[in-house]
């Protein structure tokens, strides 16, 4: 990462030599309104002067590659100012006519098929409302009407029960649970929290290491959030009452020397929290967290109360640290999941833990297929207790 001043008349000359210059790996940092020259306040120059950071061409390709941004297409040339070069005015307004008739017709076969797909058996449009309730995508809903609608005889749809059976079977047969992430007494593992700001990393991570220790697995804290004073004192507190090691890193070399000399089987890293829309600081702690020479996993922490909307963004911006499974906080604060399990079934990640309170180590709890489907409101009691774990 280098940075550099540029100095203009104004922002928008300014903007022009960042992008005549540097194109897309310049982001503006900081801008400063100045004034020079000029005699006792008057006749005085303005200018600006801008901040920038400028990103490795490489780097700034990766990241928006795990984001699936790609560049953007030259326009190519309209379709209709190709007809009009070759026509003359009256052949124009005679296939605009035409055109238009065309697409009405479009419209009403459209909507002759929105009806029809409209028109589903109403136990099916039941369960429809249940997954839409409990927020699960509309891409997930649609997949599993068509699946149910392909798949069950008309016996099978028009039996309520023995249609919850197949749905809760369905959402059942498609969750992927992380049972690799385990904890071995004679192999070290560093286990990485990544996530949004608030979504409860630090108390997670006290909670994973405060269950390691009771599976008498040697463990040792880190901390990459040198902002937060306050989860840094809590974390330090935590590992207090733990009689655990606990340390802080402020660069990757500090950390992987951390890394490098523990002697502890599992080694958590609590980090910073960072939006999802916080690209360039997204790269620069994923260049923070290149440990070597270790096993490596990390794990998004997602909050059960994310908008359903914001849940998918998430999911994609966090992909740059290839993390593999999910832990999903606060489900005592929020009475759906569905967009985080669609989600997750959507990009393959497995769920990890789940936590449900404040308590430490009581209110975490390892995700298994039960206790997430028990999350999912609306299903037939029955199909419930069939399926209860006593």
């Amino acid at each position: 990462m280098e940075y550099r001043e540029i100095k203009a008349p104004n922002l928008e000359d300014a903007k022009f030599i960042i992008k005549k210059e540097y194109g897309d790996r310049a982001r503006i940092i900081k801008t400063i309104n100045e004034s020079e020259g000029g005699f006792l306040g008057l006749g005085k120059k303005k200018y600006v002067k801008v901040l920038i950071s400028i990103t490795e061409s490489d780097l700034l390709e990766n990241y928006r590659k795990n984001l699936g941004i790609n560049k953007i297409p030259k326009k190519e040339e309209n379709h209709q100012e190709q007809i009009n070069k070759l026509v003359t005015k009256e052949e124009s307004l005679t296939l605009s006519l035409l055109m238009e008739k065309m697409n009405n017709i479009e419209k009403v076969i459209q909507k002759g098929n929105s009806d029809k797909r409209d028109d589903i058996p109403p136990n099916i449009a039941e369960m429809k409302d249940i997954l839409k309730e409990n927020e699960f995508s509309d891409e997930f809903i649609n997949k599993f009407v068509k699946d149910a609608l392909d798949t069950l005889p008309m016996s099978k749809i028009e039996n309520r029960v023995e249609l919850h059976h197949y749905s809760y079977d369905y959402i059942k047969d498609k969750i992927l649970i992380d049972n690799d992430s385990k904890f071995d007494e004679n192999k070290k593992k560093v286990l990485v929290l990544v996530g949004p700001t608030g979504v409860g990393k630090t108390t997670t991570v006290t909670k994973i290491a405060a269950n390691g220790i009771r599976d008498k697995v040697k463990v040792e804290l880190i901390t990459i959030d040198g902002y937060r004073i306050g989860a840094k004192y809590q974390l330090e507190k935590y590992a207090e009452i733990m009689n655990t090691e606990m340390s802080s890193a402020e660069d990757k070399l500090e950390l992987q020397k951390l890394v490098s000399l523990s002697a502890s089987n599992l080694i958590l890293v609590d980090t910073i929290g960072r939006s999802q829309r916080d690209e360039m600081n997204l790269v620069k702690m994923k260049q923070l967290l290149d440990i070597k020479n270790c096993e490596v996993d990390f794990v998004l922490a997602i909050s059960a109360t994310t908008k359903p909307r914001e849940v998918e963004r998430i999911f994609k911006s966090f992909d740059i640290f290839d993390y593999k499974s999910v832990i999903i906080t606060k489900l005592d604060e929020s009475d759906t999941i569905g967009a985080i399990i669609s989600t997750s079934i959507a990009k393959n990640k497995g769920l990890l833990y789940y936590t449900n309170g404040q308590r430490v180590p009581n209110d975490i709890e390892r995700a298994n297929t039960f206790n997430i489907m028990s999350k999912i409101k609306g299903l037939e009691m029955e199909v419930i207790l069939k399926n209860s774990k006593f």
